[in-house]
């Protein structure tokens, strides 16, 4: 079953060739892209299914989760990254080999730094999936996704999403999992899939009953599929889902309905359908999306909507918008750009603290990895400011996919026939992307690219408001700096990479106390003297300014423990140095960067 469902994913997603056909201008001073950055190793895979959360305690703490393609095995594995400078570096804490076909992951964040992961594992006989045999695992971390612990194990949870929300009438939470139920599906009856879910508590440690939203199966849904969830400011959880009705072979539609079920204490509503787009295969083409998003404005107690429609002879992103707590909705309207633009695909939305609206968006009807951007909306209607996130590329040669892409897919012969063997590309196969705003009003998008060539998913931060300004010292003498190099031993990190995409080199570093007596923090770097064969460089700051001017680096966020005891060694810090002014080398072609590094405290007065 699931083998189908992932051929004819493919074979619509292949259908198309499309490429993004305009460039939108630079951004205006006040959406601010400060940095764009790998998560992935540089050895590349295929990565069709992600999605991000943010500690709703500390903007530092992310994690991201989904599944990571292994063409060598021909399998997928679980995999999660976090981080703890705001996005700037990230480190795999958690890999799930359940078996080789580990999918549909999702992944959430509770109060007082406490994180989730759901991941499903489907037993594979024989290259056959059986989902009724799999299960679903629940990790815990406490420690806001540095460290994880498996709790619990129950069965398959299909096309999962989840959320943390009030344990009934209670002060104590638990994670809900929503997902595609197909237990009642009877074509006889009339019956279809459901929406179903479960509830894990909030140490992980127990899991309910399995229920069935009331109302679900009498729609005759062929597929109902949870993308994103939220929890609204009374500590009512809603989520979003996408299920299809029916096909009109004439015209080359598919009916779909978009709705959201609300799960109050007196148990779960009835669907309340959002929207009803008709996607088309084209050409044109406007290509039904998965990664439908639903996003929540706490401050102004509202819900948003978001997903592509066929309108004016283009495809467009549509918003619908919910006041009540998404019982009642509006109509939908074109979110509409100033610029003359191409149509718009997949959107991902998120609201940060002061009410403005992100939007990811890809330029591109197929599920290609590239072609990303990245746009605002301060008032619901209009898009007033775009960045690209990642080039738009001519990717229809068989030169531009991968070994990281391959999957073979066979199907056992049936009595009398014969066994069938297709070797599959999956570069274009992509399920769920995601993004997420943080307590101080950044957003953080998430995006599969192309990278190298190899497979490559990317994250960045993108700030709403004036370019920084280092704070003015006032009357006020400097800081006082302490020079700490000579107690300190700098080591390689873990990771050294070129990143075409932000024209950068990152290299890992770390940083060990070979003095007797604990350094306390914060602990600040400087860099000097940077030079390289391919023309002027400078490092990039990866965080806000300090009050020591733009030339110091703050680098206490890899300290475990703000301090560095006698012997210790921090977490990696990840150094950035951007090709301001890229030359080609003519003499030397080996140094790729060359600087100094001297490391600092500020003594107190």
């Amino acid at each position: 079953m699931r083998n189908l469902r992932l051929l004819g994913l493919i074979a619509s997603c292949l259908f198309f060739a499309g490429m993004c056909d305009s460039a939108f201008p630079s951004a205006r001073e006040h959406v601010l892209l400060e940095w764009n950055v790998p998560i992935t190793p540089p050895e590349g895979s295929h990565l069709n299914w992600y999605e991000v959360k943010a500690d709703p305690e500390d903007a530092n703490n992310l994690i991201v989760c989904g599944a990571m393609r292994n063409a060598r095995d021909n399998a997928y594995y679980g995999v999660l990254y976090s981080s703890h400078d705001g996005g700037r570096s990230w480190r795999e804490v958690l890999e799930d080999r359940g078996s080789t076909w580990v999918s549909e992951q999702s992944c959430a964040f509770g109060d007082q730094h406490i994180a989730y992961f759901v991941s499903e594992a489907s037993e594979v006989i024989d290259g056959e999936l059986h989902h009724d045999r799999g299960t679903t695992r629940i990790f815990v971390s406490r420690d806001g996704g540095e460290t994880w612990v498996e709790t619990v194990k129950t069965g398959w949870a299909d096309f999962s999403s989840s959320v943390v929300a009030r344990a009934g009438a209670s002060d104590a939470r638990e994670l809900y999992v929503f997902y595609n139920g197909y237990s009642s599906s009877n074509s006889v009856k009339g019956l279809g899939s459901t929406l179903d879910f479960f509830t894990v508590s909030e140490d992980g440690a127990r899991v309910s009953q399995r229920q069935t939203v009331p109302g679900m199966a009498e729609r005759g849904y062929k597929g109902v599929f949870p993308s994103s969830s939220v929890t609204l400011n009374d500590g009512t959880p809603i989520t979003l889902y996408a299920a299809g009705t029916q096909t009109n072979a004439r015209n080359s539609t598919m009916r779909t309905e978009l709705g959201v079920v609300r799960f109050p204490v007196g148990g779960p509503s009835a669907p309340i359908i959002v929207a009803t787009p008709s996607p088309t295969t084209g050409p044109p083409a406007c290509f039904a999306s998965l990664s439908n998003s639903l996003a929540y404005d706490r401050v102004n107690d509202r819900l948003f909507v978001a997903y592509s429609d066929f309108t004016l002879g283009h495809c467009a992103i549509m918003l619908v918008n919910s006041s009540d707590g998404g019982r009642t909705w509006s109509r939908s309207h074109e979110l509409r750009a100033a610029e003359s633009h191409p149509s718009m695909y997949f959107p991902v939305l998120a609201v940060n603290q002061d009410g403005v609206i992100g939007l990811m968006w890809n330029g591109k009807p197929e599920g290609s990895p590239d072609c990303w951007f990245f746009s605002i909306s301060s008032d619901g209607l209009n898009l007033e400011d775009t960045v690209p996130l990642s080039r738009c590329i001519n990717a229809h040669s068989l030169a531009q996919q991968s070994s990281a892409y391959l999957a073979t897919v066979i199907s056992q012969p049936k009595v009398g026939g014969a066994a069938s063997v297709e070797l599959l590309t999956l570069r274009d196969y992509l399920t769920r992307v995601g993004i997420t705003s943080t307590r101080d009003g950044v957003f953080h998008p998430l995006w599969s690219t192309v990278g190298d060539g190899f497979g490559e998913l990317r994250t960045a931060r993108v700030r709403i408001g004036q370019r920084p300004q280092v704070a003015e010292l006032g009357p006020h003498s400097p800081p006082v700096l302490k020079d700490v190099t000579d107690r300190i031993i700098v080591l390689y990190g873990g990771e050294q990479r070129l990143d075409h995409e932000s024209n950068s080199v990152m290299l890992d570093l770390s940083f060990r106390n070979k003095s007797s007596t604990t350094i306390h923090g914060p602990i600040y770097m400087k860099v000097d003297n940077a030079v390289s064969d391919y023309g002027k460089i400078e490092p990039i700051n990866s965080g806000p300014p300090t009050p020591l001017g733009a030339e110091y680096l703050e680098v206490s966020s890899c300290l475990r423990r703000e301090s560095l005891a006698p012997g210790e060694s921090t977490l990696p810090y990840r150094l950035t140095i951007r090709f301001a002014n890229e030359d080609s080398a003519v003499l030397n072609r080996y140094l790729i960067l060359k600087l100094n590094l001297r490391l600092f405290l500020r003594e107190e007065p």
